[in-house]
């Protein structure tokens, strides 16, 4: 019936006011019209909850689309959110440094975890899709949201 009763991270409210133990956000665009948003939460009171989030436009920006569908980590949300806290993501600080490639797209991300009340945010960019990166944290990061999640994937 109502869907309001207490906030675990389904909707695309701020993280801040989720009533989730531990939740990790993550806003990404591909350098696409496509933007998707990864919610992986786990609270006492709520069950587990992993979701992503595509909006954006194809044919040439004539249409819009909003899909929103349940997608578990492929390790699984526990996995998933102790290999998060095993990253310390509370200590990273955004990127300060980025020179894309001319006429090529990159990558934006916006990572976003709230963990026992703690909550931290930053952001990085990458070359993908163009694959000759040098290896950092940040590509490291990458890897791993993308080996947990598929989606696919088209340069519109």
């Amino acid at each position: 019936p109502f869907r309001n009763y207490g906030y675990s991270g389904e909707r695309l409210f701020p993280i801040q006011n989720s009533d989730a133990d531990n939740i990790v956000r993550i806003w990404i665009n591909n350098g696409t019209s496509i933007d998707r948003i990864i919610t992986v939460s786990k609270g006492k009171n709520f069950s587990e909850h992993s979701e992503l989030i595509e909006i954006g436009l194809t044919k040439n920006g004539k249409r819009k689309f909003l899909t929103q569908e349940e997608q578990k980590p492929l390790s699984g949300i526990a996995k998933f959110l102790q290999t998060v806290d095993s990253l310390n993501l509370f200590q990273y600080e955004s990127q300060e440094k980025f020179s894309p490639a001319l006429h090529q797209p990159f990558s934006f991300y916006v990572i976003e975890q709230k963990k026992d009340g703690k909550y931290h945010q930053f952001t990085f960019n990458t070359d993908f899709p163009n694959k000759n990166e040098e290896a950092t944290k940040f590509t490291a990061l990458e890897e791993f949201i993308m080996n947990e999640f598929k989606w696919e994937f088209k340069l519109n």
